[in-house]
């Protein structure tokens, strides 16, 4: 194996809630008067920090609170957020990094204790050494914080991949040093994705032929593995 760590994004990557993002962000929208966008919409043009989102959905964005309206979305994700599931292959592929020894943490845009509560009610906090989320209602640039956890638990760069679902996880990536995989399932699509010229997967199950490529490209000679 390749890599020591692995640090996962939340929203899209470990949880499949695109959709309920789409669902929560029409009663917003409706709350305004405002047409409804659909989900290929919302993976053609969603993009962090979500401000820059809403300001292709809201004609004359300045003349509105954002605050406000981070807040109406929050309040109606919040109440559609027990529909949401975990991706399976995600659950299997963390399990299977776990028994292999890889470290792994997350880091996410999604409110802090949101964060850690929600992890733990899908059985899953157990294997993170760390769970960085945000405490910015906008859901800003994770990158410096990135850097900050990464320090502190030591993983090296070069030994960590990031694995994401939207292009400013690639960019996080980026200004830790490390490697990034995206996967084509959350709140980007593939072909906004593919454009950014990063690794783009169609199911985190995909990692298992990504780390064995990774290994054969990095050396001659491949270790036996359990990917």
């Amino acid at each position: 194996m390749r890599y020591k760590n692995i640090i996962w994004d939340y929203n899209g990557t470990i949880i499949d809630d695109a959709q309920l993002a789409v669902d929560a962000e029409n009663v917003v929208l409706s709350s305004y008067g405002l047409p409804e966008i659909d989900i290929d919409f919302y993976m053609r043009e969603c993009e962090m920090p979500i401000i820059n989102f809403y300001r292709k959905i809201f004609p004359d964005f300045d003349s509105f609170d954002f605050s406000e309206i981070a807040k109406r979305f929050l309040h109606n994700y919040d109440k559609l957020f027990p529909t949401a599931k975990v991706f399976p292959e995600v659950t299997d592929m963390i399990s299977k990094l776990s028994c292999s020894g890889i470290r792994q943490g997350v880091i996410s845009g999604f409110e802090s204790g949101r964060l850690r509560d929600s992890l733990k009610g899908f059985g899953l906090d157990g294997y993170f050494e760390f769970m960085s989320g945000s405490d910015d209602i906008d859901c800003g640039d994770k990158s410096d914080r990135a850097v900050a956890v990464c320090r502190k638990n030591g993983f090296s760069p070069s030994e960590t991949l990031f694995v994401g679902d939207m292009y400013h996880d690639y960019e996080t990536a980026q200004k830790v040093g490390a490697d990034c995989v995206l996967i084509a399932k959350g709140h980007q699509g593939a072909e906004v994705l593919r454009k950014y010229g990063v690794t783009v997967l169609n199911s985190a199950g995909d990692l298992s032929e990504y780390f064995k490529e990774t290994l054969i490209k990095s050396s001659a000679e491949v270790a036996p593995s359990d990917f």
